[in-house]
C-alpha cells in the first residue's frame, strides 16, 4: 500500500510540473524552474548513482537482478535501462530511434 501511494504522489508531482512547463505562462514557467530543476536533476542523479558501471562496466543493480533469479552468468544483454531511459529523456530520443542509429 505505502509503496502505491507514493508511486501516485511521485507521478501526480511529475504531471503537475509537466502540465505548468507546457501550459503555464511564463512567470510560472520561469518560478518552477528556478525552484523545481534543481530538485529534478538531483533525483535523476540519485537514481543514475544506483546504477553507475562496475570496474567491469556492468550496472551492479541490474547484475543483482539477474542474480536474485539464480542466474548469476547471464549478463544483461543492454545498457542499464536507467540510463537508457535517462538518455532517451534528456536528448529527446525515442527508444526505437535509437536502435535504428546504432545497428
Amino acid at each position: 500500500m505505502f509503496l502505491t501511494e507514493l508511486n501516485k504522489s511521485v507521478r501526480r508531482r511529475l504531471d503537475d510540473l509537466a502540465n505548468i512547463a507546457a501550459n503555464g505562462d511564463d512567470h510560472a514557467v520561469t518560478e518552477v524552474a528556478r525552484s523545481e530543476m534543481p530538485h529534478l536533476v538531483e533525483a535523476v542523479r540519485r537514481l543514475m548513482a544506483e546504477h553507475e558501471p562496475n570496474e567491469r562496466g556492468e550496472c551492479p543493480a541490474c547484475s543483482r537482478l539477474l542474480q536474485r533469479w539464480r542466474r548469476p552468468l547471464r549478463r544483461p544483454k543492454s545498457p542499464c535501462r536507467v540510463y537508457l531511459a535517462a538518455r532517451w529523456a534528456l536528448f529527446n530520443e525515442s527508444p526505437s530511434a535509437a536502435r535504428r542509429a546504432a545497428g
